[in-house]
């Protein structure tokens, strides 16, 4: 866990990581949830209903979405940070059990007077087409 105070972040300043997206994931967020939609569980129906767009079930987007707290709690600026809002969030292609996700942030511009950082997060999946992307402020409380 990175432990980045403000006056360390540069604007420009990237960082990544990788994640596989697996069945036991999916699952727990399925309990957490409570989301038993058959489009992220059963992939006779997801195949049935994408007229050809999924291969099997389709994982939930806001699983891909949670690794924007990865982002900044581990990351960018790790120990200190107090996410502020989640912008534009937007799902480009589907994520599928077993898809390894690279996850990309760079610091966009630093806001002094609130010690507030706007990332530009996008996510890939191990072809490198873009499953997801988000603007993201985050405070740095140190």
């Amino acid at each position: 866990m990175n432990e980045f105070v403000f006056s360390e972040i540069e604007t420009g300043y990237e960082c990544s990581f990788t994640k596989e997206i697996t069945m036991e994931m999916e699952q727990a967020f399925r309990e957490i949830t409570g989301d038993v939609n058959p489009l992220h569980q059963d992939d006779d129906y997801a195949v049935s209903v994408g007229e050809g767009k999924f291969r099997q079930h389709v994982s939930f987007g806001m699983l891909t979405a949670s690794l924007l707290s990865t982002v900044a709690g581990v990351y960018m600026p790790g120990r200190y940070s107090l996410i502020h809002s989640i912008d534009k969030i937007s799902f480009k292609k589907p994520v599928f059990a077993g898809d390894v996700l690279t996850v990309s942030s760079v610091v966009e511009s630093k806001q002094e007077d609130l010690k507030l950082l706007q990332l530009k997060v996008t996510i890939k999946n191990q072809d490198q087409k873009c499953v997801a992307k988000a603007g993201m402020k985050v405070l740095v409380l140190k």
